[in-house]
Protein backbone atom coordinates (compact mmCIF):
# COMPACT_ATOMS: atom_id res chain seq x y z
CA UNK A 1 0.00 0.00 0.00
CA UNK A 2 1.19 3.66 -1.08
CA UNK A 3 1.87 5.57 2.03
CA UNK A 4 -0.52 8.82 2.67
CA UNK A 5 1.60 11.90 1.44
CA UNK A 6 1.37 13.21 5.32
CA UNK A 7 3.58 10.12 6.39
CA UNK A 8 6.63 11.66 4.56
CA UNK A 9 8.81 13.15 7.21
CA UNK A 10 10.99 14.77 4.54
CA UNK A 11 8.19 17.02 3.52
CA UNK A 12 7.15 18.56 6.88
CA UNK A 13 10.73 19.06 7.73
CA UNK A 14 11.60 21.06 5.16
CA UNK A 15 8.61 23.31 4.52
CA UNK A 16 9.48 26.63 3.81
CA UNK A 17 6.03 28.38 4.77
CA UNK A 18 6.26 29.73 7.94
CA UNK A 19 2.39 28.76 8.63
CA UNK A 20 3.39 25.02 7.94
CA UNK A 21 4.59 23.53 11.05
CA UNK A 22 8.10 21.91 11.31
CA UNK A 23 6.38 18.65 12.83
CA UNK A 24 3.35 17.37 12.26
CA UNK A 25 0.11 18.62 14.08
CA UNK A 26 -1.28 16.16 16.30
CA UNK A 27 -4.56 16.00 14.17
CA UNK A 28 -2.56 15.70 11.18
CA UNK A 29 -1.22 12.50 12.48
CA UNK A 30 -4.58 10.79 13.52
CA UNK A 31 -5.86 11.81 10.33
CA UNK A 32 -3.21 9.72 8.48
CA UNK A 33 -3.19 6.71 10.95
CA UNK A 34 -7.45 6.51 10.52
CA UNK A 35 -7.15 7.12 6.57
CA UNK A 36 -4.61 4.41 6.52
CA UNK A 37 -6.61 1.61 8.54
CA UNK A 38 -9.94 2.97 6.46
CA UNK A 39 -7.72 2.50 2.97
CA UNK A 40 -7.15 -0.71 4.37
CA UNK A 41 -10.65 -1.79 5.24
CA UNK A 42 -11.89 -0.60 1.71
CA UNK A 43 -9.82 -2.60 -0.27
CA UNK A 44 -10.78 -5.87 1.94
CA UNK A 45 -13.19 -7.91 -0.02
CA UNK A 46 -16.63 -7.72 1.48
CA UNK A 47 -18.58 -11.06 1.38
CA UNK A 48 -21.72 -9.71 2.98
CA UNK A 49 -23.97 -6.52 2.48
CA UNK A 50 -23.74 -5.90 6.49
CA UNK A 51 -20.14 -5.11 6.52
CA UNK A 52 -20.58 -2.41 4.28
CA UNK A 53 -22.59 -0.46 7.32
CA UNK A 54 -19.05 -1.06 9.26
CA UNK A 55 -17.18 0.46 6.56
CA UNK A 56 -19.39 3.12 6.44
CA UNK A 57 -19.00 4.01 10.37
CA UNK A 58 -15.11 3.96 9.94
CA UNK A 59 -15.13 6.61 6.56
CA UNK A 60 -17.98 8.69 8.32
CA UNK A 61 -15.13 8.92 11.94
CA UNK A 62 -12.30 9.75 8.94
CA UNK A 63 -14.95 12.57 7.63
CA UNK A 64 -14.63 13.66 11.58
CA UNK A 65 -10.56 14.15 11.07
CA UNK A 66 -11.11 15.63 8.00
CA UNK A 67 -13.27 18.22 9.39
CA UNK A 68 -10.65 18.98 12.11
CA UNK A 69 -8.04 19.52 9.60
CA UNK A 70 -9.83 22.10 8.05
CA UNK A 71 -10.11 24.02 11.22
CA UNK A 72 -6.42 24.68 11.25
CA UNK A 73 -4.97 27.48 9.63
CA UNK A 74 -2.37 25.98 7.75
CA UNK A 75 -4.43 23.83 6.32
CA UNK A 76 -6.31 26.14 5.34
CA UNK A 77 -3.80 28.79 3.57
CA UNK A 78 -2.20 25.48 1.87
CA UNK A 79 -6.09 24.62 0.42
CA UNK A 80 -6.83 27.90 -0.56
CA UNK A 81 -5.45 27.71 -4.40
CA UNK A 82 -6.89 24.46 -4.84
CA UNK A 83 -10.25 24.65 -3.06
CA UNK A 84 -12.53 25.27 -6.16
CA UNK A 85 -11.06 21.81 -7.64
CA UNK A 86 -11.52 19.92 -3.90
CA UNK A 87 -15.09 21.61 -3.14
CA UNK A 88 -15.88 19.96 -7.13
CA UNK A 89 -14.54 17.04 -5.92
CA UNK A 90 -16.43 16.55 -2.88
CA UNK A 91 -19.84 16.92 -4.75
CA UNK A 92 -19.25 14.41 -7.28
CA UNK A 93 -19.13 12.00 -4.16
CA UNK A 94 -22.27 13.79 -2.52
CA UNK A 95 -23.93 12.92 -5.89
CA UNK A 96 -22.64 9.28 -5.95
CA UNK A 97 -23.82 8.92 -2.47
CA UNK A 98 -26.98 10.44 -3.34
CA UNK A 99 -27.14 7.53 -6.32
CA UNK A 100 -26.39 4.96 -4.08
CA UNK A 101 -29.22 6.06 -1.63
CA UNK A 102 -31.71 5.72 -4.31
CA UNK A 103 -30.79 2.19 -5.92
CA UNK A 104 -30.42 0.71 -2.57
CA UNK A 105 -34.17 2.02 -1.81
CA UNK A 106 -35.03 0.28 -4.88
CA UNK A 107 -33.55 -2.55 -3.95
CA UNK A 108 -35.17 -2.27 -0.50
CA UNK A 109 -38.97 -2.04 -2.53
CA UNK A 110 -37.96 -4.87 -4.54
CA UNK A 111 -37.15 -7.29 -1.80
CA UNK A 112 -40.44 -6.35 -0.67
CA UNK A 113 -42.36 -6.87 -3.48
CA UNK A 114 -40.92 -9.91 -4.24
CA UNK A 115 -41.13 -11.37 -0.43
CA UNK A 116 -45.23 -10.33 -0.41
CA UNK A 117 -45.65 -12.43 -3.95
CA UNK A 118 -44.13 -14.93 -2.54
CA UNK A 119 -46.58 -15.14 0.35
CA UNK A 120 -49.17 -15.25 -2.10
CA UNK A 121 -47.92 -18.35 -4.08
CA UNK A 122 -49.57 -17.38 -7.52
CA UNK A 123 -48.49 -16.65 -10.39
CA UNK A 124 -44.58 -17.67 -9.48
CA UNK A 125 -43.19 -17.27 -13.32
CA UNK A 126 -44.95 -13.53 -13.31
CA UNK A 127 -43.29 -12.76 -9.95
CA UNK A 128 -40.01 -14.00 -11.11
CA UNK A 129 -40.24 -12.02 -14.39
CA UNK A 130 -41.15 -9.17 -12.52
CA UNK A 131 -38.41 -9.47 -9.76
CA UNK A 132 -35.62 -9.93 -12.25
CA UNK A 133 -37.06 -7.26 -14.70
CA UNK A 134 -36.49 -4.57 -11.76
CA UNK A 135 -33.32 -5.95 -10.73
CA UNK A 136 -32.01 -5.53 -14.82
CA UNK A 137 -32.96 -1.83 -14.26
CA UNK A 138 -30.75 -1.64 -10.67
CA UNK A 139 -28.06 -3.17 -12.84
CA UNK A 140 -28.16 -0.58 -15.82
CA UNK A 141 -27.84 2.21 -12.91
CA UNK A 142 -25.17 0.30 -11.55
CA UNK A 143 -23.14 0.40 -14.60
CA UNK A 144 -23.98 4.32 -15.53
CA UNK A 145 -22.79 5.06 -11.81
CA UNK A 146 -19.63 2.86 -12.06
CA UNK A 147 -18.67 4.56 -15.86
CA UNK A 148 -19.03 7.78 -13.81
CA UNK A 149 -16.68 6.41 -10.93
CA UNK A 150 -14.28 5.59 -13.51
CA UNK A 151 -13.75 9.65 -14.61
CA UNK A 152 -13.98 10.72 -10.90
CA UNK A 153 -11.13 8.08 -9.34
CA UNK A 154 -8.44 9.45 -12.37
CA UNK A 155 -5.87 11.14 -10.31
CA UNK A 156 -4.63 14.72 -11.50
CA UNK A 157 -1.36 15.71 -11.07
CA UNK A 158 -0.35 19.18 -9.42
CA UNK A 159 2.37 20.54 -11.23
CA UNK A 160 4.86 23.54 -9.69
CA UNK A 161 3.35 23.41 -6.50
CA UNK A 162 5.26 23.65 -3.13
CA UNK A 163 5.63 20.58 -0.94
CA UNK A 164 3.75 21.20 1.77
CA UNK A 165 0.77 22.25 -0.63
CA UNK A 166 1.12 19.32 -2.62
CA UNK A 167 0.57 17.30 0.59
CA UNK A 168 -2.21 18.92 2.10
CA UNK A 169 -4.21 19.19 -1.15
CA UNK A 170 -3.12 15.27 -1.76
CA UNK A 171 -4.32 14.04 1.99
CA UNK A 172 -7.67 15.77 1.30
CA UNK A 173 -8.04 14.23 -2.22
CA UNK A 174 -7.10 10.80 -1.02
CA UNK A 175 -10.44 11.04 0.84
CA UNK A 176 -12.29 11.68 -1.86
CA UNK A 177 -10.83 8.49 -3.38
CA UNK A 178 -11.20 5.71 -0.23
CA UNK A 179 -15.27 7.03 -0.49
CA UNK A 180 -15.23 6.59 -3.98
CA UNK A 181 -13.08 3.57 -3.43
CA UNK A 182 -16.01 2.06 -1.45
CA UNK A 183 -18.93 3.17 -3.10
CA UNK A 184 -17.36 1.13 -5.94
CA UNK A 185 -17.18 -1.86 -4.08
CA UNK A 186 -20.64 -1.69 -2.35
CA UNK A 187 -21.86 -1.25 -6.36
CA UNK A 188 -20.38 -4.19 -7.22
CA UNK A 189 -21.82 -6.57 -4.65
CA UNK A 190 -24.76 -5.35 -5.24
CA UNK A 191 -24.79 -6.06 -9.01
CA UNK A 192 -23.96 -9.71 -8.30
CA UNK A 193 -22.66 -11.49 -11.09
CA UNK A 194 -24.82 -10.00 -14.01
CA UNK A 195 -25.67 -12.60 -16.22
CA UNK A 196 -27.59 -15.92 -16.21
CA UNK A 197 -24.99 -18.57 -16.94
CA UNK A 198 -22.93 -17.03 -14.41
CA UNK A 199 -25.88 -17.51 -11.94
CA UNK A 200 -26.75 -21.36 -13.19
CA UNK A 201 -22.76 -21.85 -12.21
CA UNK A 202 -23.81 -20.33 -8.87
CA UNK A 203 -26.74 -22.43 -8.10
CA UNK A 204 -24.87 -26.02 -8.68
CA UNK A 205 -22.10 -24.39 -6.34
CA UNK A 206 -24.73 -23.76 -3.60
CA UNK A 207 -26.53 -26.75 -4.20
CA UNK A 208 -23.95 -29.31 -4.63
CA UNK A 209 -21.13 -27.67 -1.80
CA UNK A 210 -22.12 -28.79 1.34
CA UNK A 211 -18.69 -28.90 2.89
CA UNK A 212 -16.95 -25.76 1.39
CA UNK A 213 -18.15 -22.24 2.34
CA UNK A 214 -19.59 -20.32 -0.92
CA UNK A 215 -18.63 -16.99 -0.79
CA UNK A 216 -21.83 -15.57 -3.29
CA UNK A 217 -23.07 -12.71 -1.83
CA UNK A 218 -27.17 -12.47 -1.02
CA UNK A 219 -28.37 -10.51 -4.31
CA UNK A 220 -26.79 -14.00 -6.32
CA UNK A 221 -28.68 -16.27 -4.08
CA UNK A 222 -31.96 -15.03 -4.46
CA UNK A 223 -31.53 -14.89 -8.26
CA UNK A 224 -29.98 -18.22 -8.32
CA UNK A 225 -32.67 -19.60 -6.03
CA UNK A 226 -35.45 -17.94 -8.24
CA UNK A 227 -33.64 -19.63 -11.75
CA UNK A 228 -33.90 -23.17 -9.65
CA UNK A 229 -37.13 -23.22 -9.29
CA UNK A 230 -37.26 -25.94 -6.81
CA UNK A 231 -40.28 -24.35 -4.44
CA UNK A 232 -37.62 -23.68 -1.32
CA UNK A 233 -39.59 -20.44 -0.95
CA UNK A 234 -39.99 -20.41 2.50
CA UNK A 235 -36.33 -20.41 3.02
CA UNK A 236 -35.80 -17.67 0.38
CA UNK A 237 -38.48 -15.68 2.12
CA UNK A 238 -36.39 -15.88 5.51
CA UNK A 239 -33.26 -14.34 3.84
CA UNK A 240 -35.57 -11.97 2.14
CA UNK A 241 -36.93 -10.10 5.12
CA UNK A 242 -32.77 -10.41 6.05
CA UNK A 243 -31.80 -8.32 3.11
CA UNK A 244 -34.57 -5.77 3.78
CA UNK A 245 -33.69 -5.09 7.20
CA UNK A 246 -29.96 -4.99 6.02
CA UNK A 247 -30.70 -2.79 3.40
CA UNK A 248 -32.47 -0.59 5.93
CA UNK A 249 -29.66 -0.58 8.14
CA UNK A 250 -27.11 0.59 5.46
CA UNK A 251 -29.38 3.17 4.00
CA UNK A 252 -29.71 4.46 7.57
CA UNK A 253 -25.91 4.78 7.51
CA UNK A 254 -26.13 6.29 4.01
CA UNK A 255 -28.02 9.03 5.24
CA UNK A 256 -25.79 9.82 8.13
CA UNK A 257 -22.87 9.74 5.96
CA UNK A 258 -24.34 12.35 3.78
CA UNK A 259 -25.48 14.49 6.37
CA UNK A 260 -21.61 14.37 7.04
CA UNK A 261 -20.36 14.90 4.02
CA UNK A 262 -22.69 18.44 3.43
CA UNK A 263 -21.17 19.62 6.67
CA UNK A 264 -17.54 18.78 4.85
CA UNK A 265 -18.68 20.90 1.68
CA UNK A 266 -20.13 23.59 4.24
CA UNK A 267 -16.49 23.74 5.98
CA UNK A 268 -14.75 23.94 2.47
CA UNK A 269 -17.01 26.77 1.26
CA UNK A 270 -16.08 28.51 4.44
CA UNK A 271 -12.46 28.38 3.72
CA UNK A 272 -12.87 29.63 0.10
CA UNK A 273 -14.82 32.29 1.71
CA UNK A 274 -12.30 33.69 3.68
Amino acid sequence: MAPSPLRSKTILKHARSSSFPSTSHPIVSQFDEHLCRVKSSSEATSSCLSSFTCKLVDLENLFDYTEDLLQLPHIQQAISLHGDELLEGYIKVLDVCATIKDLLSNEKQNKQDLLSALRRRRNMDDIISSYLTSRKKSKKMIQHTLKDLKGMMKKNVLASEEPETLAVVNMLKEVQSVTLSLFKSLLLHVNGTGSQSSSWSLLSKIVHSKTEQVEANEFDNVHAALCSKKGKFDELQHQLREMEVTIEVLEQGLECFFRRLIKTRVSLLNVLSH
